[in-house]
């Protein structure tokens, strides 16, 4: 990279690349889990469409709120064993046991008791998040890794996701003929115990890293919560990030919901399997689209490759509109034409979705190194928790807006199923939620991409700055652990 020939990166081993992004992946596995929560609640506790989905937003909303206090209570903790894989565990074991009382042990239990365990399910995510996000810190400092870390998780997901949408459309559905709770406890113990296997993986490459040493203290005094509101008034970094970052997720939040994959595939399309079958073809084109666009941020930057991806993810959402809209739906998982059309938009379009969540996700621990280079303090879980907090408000409507959309064509009481009937205002009602959205989401990216400072440039000069900081606190743990 030229300049940066003189710093020091505290570099990952390529194990540790590519096994601690499994803890990321855990959080995306429960999602899959997640997207089905209102076929739980309708269904299983009894609650209405609408009603689901404000829990979910609230849920959301108080997922946000607890943020800043975990995150500073995770920055103050000081052991000798670290602190990654205490806070990681804490949150997985939390998330599990909500997961399975609300898909398993809770059903029957009522609207209060259902909103109480998804609270509880939202306080070990946080924890899981702000793990995440300190270790992807300090896994690695060298920009041309990091990338990596989030093209590892990203395929993952991608696989993963896949493999659960075939498993869900090919083998759940076929066997009990509907979405059903059955359908949905036998996915969740699948997924819990995938979730288990990359928990022990990640667990195991954060080993080497998590030292008191790669977590320098705070310039002055101990963090607070003037910190966090300090961090999003001057860290110009930050406030790109949240308006790109939020405005993609909030559509990605709506657009990936189990609704709208029934609205498209099941009702439009005319033909449930079909998701599967797409999902399972795009798996390759999609880690080699993932691999190549991960290769733009290593050469070019991060911010360089987010503009880029979300001018392409624009021009096949408004393709993919377009196509949908002046031909027969009805044909597409059964004419050749129409079918490898379709595949090719839908697997390009979720492809470069990826790609540009891998590209936001990645700013994080820049933005971290850049707070640091600043003002000297370093504050991982305080600027997650901060970027987690509005992220969290602004996307948690995302649910509401799918349910209050979905109400809206006269599903009020009940959830679309494959096999309802197509009405032009479904159709379009689905578009604009399956692809509008994410359109809206882009254009926002592009324009605060203008203001946003850690281009490839930037971040060199911050590294080499954050250099001698890092061998001062390198010395003083030493000094502490010897005496």
């Amino acid at each position: 990279m030229g300049g940066d020939t003189a710093i020091q990166y505290n570099r990952a081993k390529t194990w540790q690349l590519m096994l601690w992004p499994g803890n990321t992946t855990i959080n995306a596995l429960l999602y899959v889990l997640l997207m089905f929560i209102s076929y739980i609640a309708v269904g299983g506790y009894g609650i209405a469409v609408a009603t689901a989905g404000l829990i979910s937003t609230y849920t959301r909303i108080f997922d946000g709120i607890t943020d800043p206090l975990i995150a500073i209570i995770t920055d103050r903790l000081e052991t000798k064993f670290g602190k990654i894989r205490i806070i990681m565990l804490t949150g997985f074991v939390i998330q599990i046991t909500a997961i399975l009382v609300l898909f398993v042990w809770g059903i029957g239990q009522g609207m209060v008791f259902y909103t109480i365990m998804y609270l509880i399910y939202y306080i070990g995510s946080t924890f899981s998040g702000v793990a995440t996000n300190i270790g992807n810190t300090v896994l690695t400092n060298d920009p041309r890794q990091r990338p990596k870390i989030y093209q590892w998780s990203s395929i993952y997901t991608t696989v993963l996701a896949s493999l659960s949408s075939v498993y869900l459309s090919n083998v759940l559905f076929a066997k009990y003929g509907s979405i059903s709770i059955e359908a949905l406890q036998e996915l969740c113990f699948t997924v819990v115990a995938a979730s288990i296997v990359l928990e022990i993986l990640a667990f195991i490459a954060i080993i080497e890293k998590d030292k008191p040493e790669n977590f320098p203290k705070k310039a002055q005094g101990k963090i607070n919560f003037k910190d966090a509101w300090v961090l999003i008034k001057n860290n110009r970094g930050l406030q790109a990030l949240i308006v790109a970052g939020t405005s993609d997720k909030l559509a990605q939040q709506a657009a990936g919901q189990a609704v709208i994959t029934t609205m498209i595939f099941g009702i439009v399309i005319g033909n449930y399997s079909f998701f599967g079958t797409v999902n399972l073809i795009s798996v390759v084109p999609t880690v080699l689209v993932l691999i190549y666009g991960t290769r733009n941020a290593v050469k070019g930057g991060t911010k360089k490759a987010l503009i880029k991806w979300s001018s392409i993810g624009i021009a096949l959402a408004a393709a993919m509109i377009g196509f949908m809209a002046i031909i027969d739906p009805a044909t597409i998982s059964v004419a050749p034409v129409q079918t490898a059309i379709f595949v090719i938009l839908a697997v390009s379009f979720s492809a470069t979705m990826i790609v540009t969540s891998a590209c936001t996700q990645s700013m994080k621990p820049d933005i971290v190194d850049y707070e640091l280079y600043m003002t000297g303090s370093y504050l991982p879980g305080t600027v997650a928790a901060v970027y987690a907090v509005i992220d969290k408000m602004i996307s948690s409507f995302g649910s509401t807006i799918v349910a209050v959309s979905i109400a809206a064509i006269g599903y009020v009481n009940v959830q679309p199923q494959p096999g309802d009937p197509v009405t032009p205002a479904l159709f379009w009602m689905a578009m604009f939620l399956w692809m509008g959205l994410p359109m809206i989401g882009y254009f926002f990216t592009l324009i605060v991409m203008k203001i946003y400072p850690l281009d490839k440039e930037k971040m060199i000069e911050i590294q080499r700055h954050n250099q001698d900081i890092r061998a001062k606190a390198k010395t003083e743990a030493y000094v502490k652990a010897s005496s």
